[in-house]
């Protein structure tokens, strides 16, 4: 294993990090209503999705989903659906979302749970690390799945970090929102019509 290609992989993965996905605005969405500490819930839980995608590329489901086109399918349908019902979820809520103690707070299992899915339930996630995973490992050595981890623990280290970051900047808006009534009141339809995207978007997605 090269020194070069681990520092271009942390270099291509910081690029493809900081591009903002479904996960990334469900974290920075619980940090601008429910504050810090539901965001880092939030993020944990998209962590743990991660490590769950790097573990699926390890042991063959990223094959199985470019092998198999039903498979694949099946769990961009059950992505999309989530994206979804997070999206609905946001239009129905009436309550007033930034104010300094909400009336209802998200339990810490619900953050961790969703962010989890959110992050688990995309199968061009697990494409994505099986097209670009196996560009940084050396496939003639007997060492090569424990590379696939490695360089997976690294990308989801670095994903936390990143995390983190858009998580607090998230609640630092969040003080300057709540004195803008206007805003508001747009929230929810826009935070709603953000995920419905991004549910649309993996729907009519296709395996590359």
């Amino acid at each position: 294993m090269e020194i070069s290609n681990i520092y271009f992989f942390v270099f291509v993965s910081l690029i493809l990090i900081l591009t903002p996905g479904p996960t990334t605005i469900y974290v920075i969405t619980k940090g601008m209503t429910e504050g810090r500490r539901a965001a880092f819930k939030a993020l944990m839980g998209a962590s743990i999705g991660d490590m769950f995608q790097v573990l699926a590329a390890s042991f063959g489901l990223a094959a199985l989903l470019q092998a198999s086109s039903f498979a694949f399918f099946i769990i961009k349908m059950l992505g999309a659906g989530y994206l979804f019902y997070i999206g609905i979820r946001c239009f129905l809520n009436r309550q007033k979302v930034f104010v300094k103690t909400p009336k209802v707070q998200s339990k810490g299992k619900s953050l961790i749970f969703t962010g989890f899915l959110t992050s688990a339930l995309n199968p061009k996630t697990t494409l994505f690390f099986l097209s670009f995973l196996p560009q940084f490992i050396d496939n003639k050595s007997v060492n090569a799945h424990y590379q696939i981890l490695l360089f997976g623990a690294v990308f989801v280290i670095m994903g936390f970090l990143i995390l983190n970051i858009y998580a607090l900047a998230s609640t630092k808006v969040r003080s300057w929102i709540e004195k803008n009534e206007k805003i508001q009141g747009y929230f929810n339809w826009v935070t709603g019509l953000i995920f419905i995207g991004f549910g649309l978007r993996l729907a009519l997605s296709e395996r590359r």
